[in-house]
């Protein structure tokens, strides 16, 4: 029987400042989790696609708007949800079945490549409060 998850929860303006603020964070558990290197380089490139998304496109860079991160984890897995505050319904299947017809150098859709390729799952999520897209990796 795993043991039940610990958690670190940040909560910042709409600011890609943040975004390596976040990878700080993800490098501190990274070390804590004694995770590898090829696996911390998935878990880093598909976080900072995710929350500058939610930075660039989910809050249109507003500094009024939040992005919220939340790492837990236990001896199984990694799980990292991002929330914005976008009020608009987004069709994330849509834009996944977009992500598959494209190659890794394509300007757009290459960061729902990466997640997809890089995490072990992947889900999304419109409510009211905003987007919200939770990534896991099984350590």
């Amino acid at each position: 029987m795993s043991r039940p998850p610990d958690s670190v929860i940040l909560n910042f303006s709409s600011n890609l400042k943040f975004t390596e603020f976040s990878v700080l964070v993800m490098e501190y558990l990274g070390n804590l989790l004694q995770i590898s290197d090829e696996r911390f380089f998935q878990i880093e490139i598909a976080l900072r696609e995710v929350i500058n998304n939610a930075i660039v496109h989910g809050n249109r860079s507003d500094p009024n708007k939040r992005v919220s991160v939340c790492f837990s984890w236990n001896s199984e897995y990694l799980r990292i949800r991002i929330q914005d505050e976008n009020p608009e319904d987004v069709d994330f299947e849509r834009l996944a079945r977009e992500a598959e017809n494209k190659d890794i150098l394509s300007p757009s859709g290459r960061g729902m490549l990466l997640m997809q390729n890089y995490m072990d799952s992947l889900s999304f999520k419109s409510t009211a409060e905003g987007s919200v897209i939770t990534m896991e990796k099984r350590l």
